[in-house]
């Protein structure tokens, strides 16, 4: 069962209670992700961490609450898509990571919860792949779009060049840690 933006969380329980009518629930698997803006702080608004919260976080948190009485019922599995980055957070990186460090310590807390009603609750940790999230052009409109909304004053402190260095940076980042194929993470959902 997949849900779709154009889904509600809510007639998806709908089609899987009618399937556990006929069988079992035996796994959910949060694999939903929103990269959002990345920046130093100090060019970033609340905003910016609310909205990749809302869906790495909270929208976790949403669609485990809804199924858990399935899964336990099945004595099933929940599986949940942490980030790597939760074991080397960087400079910049702010909403992204705290988003996922919340959704680790939810796995740990949920699967303490869970596991005396005999549901595994499993966190896959995968790192950087090449997804829409790592597009080269998205993330240099988003570095423009952080830069050029900020106050003068900053961007005058940070100097008028690091607009165009920081895009470089990244550019170049992306080709070094950005890993292609992604046979294992899918292979790690199976396993899960």
């Amino acid at each position: 069962l997949a849900n779709h933006s154009n889904v509600s969380i809510e007639d998806v329980k709908s089609l899987a209670n009618f399937r556990i009518f006929f069988s079992v629930f035996h796994a959910l698997i949060n694999n939903a992700g929103l990269r959002g803006n990345i920046f130093y702080d100090e060019f970033l608004i609340l905003d910016d961490y609310k909205e990749v919260w809302n869906v790495n976080m909270c929208g976790v948190i949403r669609v485990t609450q809804t199924f858990r009485d399935l899964i336990k019922k099945s004595r099933g599995r929940i599986v949940i898509c942490g980030s790597a980055i939760t074991m080397f957070p960087t400079a910049g990186g702010g909403p992204y990571s705290v988003s996922k460090f919340g959704v680790q310590a939810y796995c740990t807390i949920v699967r303490q919860e869970l596991r005396p009603y005999g549901v595994d609750v499993i966190e896959i940790i995968p790192g950087s792949f090449q997804s829409g999230m790592q597009s080269a052009e998205r993330l240099t409109k988003m570095i423009d779009e952080v830069w050029y909304r900020a106050p003068q004053k900053l961007r005058d402190e940070f100097g008028q060049d690091y607009n165009e260095r920081a895009k470089k940076f990244t550019n170049e980042l992306q080709q070094n840690i950005v890993e292609q194929d992604t046979t294992w993470v899918i292979d790690a959902y199976y396993e899960a």
